[in-house]
């Protein structure tokens, strides 16, 4: 037996992988690393790109459950 959610809810990992792409377009096509808890509270957000104080300031801003 197979069961499947008809409801088409957000996907925060997807949500908030376009968000950083489409903020931050140095980090398209470079390896993004994102963990989401069962919640949907993002635990950490990792990529090679090193991005400015600012930059993070504004992933902070949009995500505050970041340190």
């Amino acid at each position: 037996m197979k069961l499947n959610n008809s409801e088409k809810c957000a996907n925060p990992l997807d949500d908030c992988a376009k968000w950083l792409i489409k903020t931050f377009p140095k980090l398209k096509n470079k390896p993004l690393s994102i963990e989401v808890n069962q919640n949907g509270k993002i635990n950490f957000i990792e990529s090679s790109v090193n991005l400015t104080i600012g930059d993070m300031n504004k992933i902070r801003a949009k995500f505050p459950e970041l340190e």
